[in-house]
């Protein structure tokens, strides 16, 4: 309060009449403490009479009701440094310790071990698209050009031989894994995913087709091998152990019909490359 009054006390008649002259561009603090200064002085001038009121103007006072003071600038502009300074200093902060943690993790990463390789069983089995595609092509040149002829008909033996070879080629490669004692932890699993091959086969069966006698011929051997090659599936997996399906009677029979009726639409696997075997009849000719 003394540095105050010192204040006051410090400053002319005409500086502190200045205050109260322009109270909108002063704190209020400042413009009192000059009043009372200057009745005290005994020099404080009398109110000026009421000036007439005047129109008003809406625009003009909103203005003015929005407007800041002039007085708030500076404390506005020391505010603003403030939390700017304030902002800068947590920002800092926060990014000092950002490296600080990213530098743990590096360190504690490079203390690790280096990794290992480690085989994974997986149930991916391999593509045979492209031997599916030569196959369906391949049982199409028996066809007479006749029977091509019909549109329909090509579009809808193409479509069920080639869901034939997918499941086909899968199926053989499985029981080939059998046969080479590779059958391993996964089998029973990737067993199940061709018979899910095999059920769009099956699908595509549920209608009636009219072929002509070659066509209908081979969609004939087609189904009855993939009966064969389903009851195989179906019951390889729980005859692994021990090699029981090399002995026994059903898988024997099933395996050689199948075999033997594929190789009645082409007469070496897409998938291995060798002859399929046929059955040898009476009179010492092949089915």
């Amino acid at each position: 309060m003394a540095a105050a009054s010192d204040f006051y006390r410090q400053k002319t008649d005409d500086e502190l009449l200045f205050f109260v002259q322009n109270p909108a561009q002063y704190a209020p603090e400042l413009v009192a403490g000059a009043q009372q200064e200057l009745r005290h002085r005994g020099t404080l001038p009398a109110p000026p009479p009421l000036a007439p009121e005047l129109p008003t103007n809406p625009a003009a006072d909103a203005a003015d009701a929005v407007a800041p003071r002039a007085w708030l600038k500076p404390a506005a502009l020391g505010l603003g440094l403030l939390v700017l300074g304030g902002g800068t200093y947590y920002l800092k902060q926060s990014s000092d310790a950002a490296a600080a943690a990213a530098q743990a993790r590096l360190e504690a990463k490079r203390r690790m071990p280096p990794p290992k390789l480690v085989e994974e069983a997986t149930h991916a089995m391999p593509n045979y698209d492209a031997a599916v595609a030569r196959a369906v092509e391949q049982q199409l040149r028996q066809v007479p050009a006749a029977e091509q002829a019909n549109a329909q008909h090509l579009r809808q033996y193409r479509e069920l031989a080639k869901r034939f070879w997918t499941a086909e080629a899968q199926t053989e490669y499985l029981t080939g894994r059998a046969d080479a004692g590779q059958a391993g932890p996964n089998f029973a699993d990737q067993a199940r995913l061709v018979r899910e091959t095999w059920q769009a086969w099956n699908r595509a069966n549920m209608y009636g087709f009219s072929f002509g006698p070659t066509m209908q011929g081979q969609l004939q051997r087609m189904k009855d091998a993939s009966g064969n090659q389903q009851h195989i599936l179906d019951n390889l997996p729980a005859l692994l152990p021990e090699d029981r399906f090399r002995t026994d009677e059903e898988m024997n029979k099933r395996t050689a019909e199948a075999e033997d009726l594929v190789g009645g639409l082409l007469p070496v696997s897409p998938v291995s490359g060798r002859p399929y075997k046929r059955i040898v009849l009476e009179g010492n000719t092949s089915r």
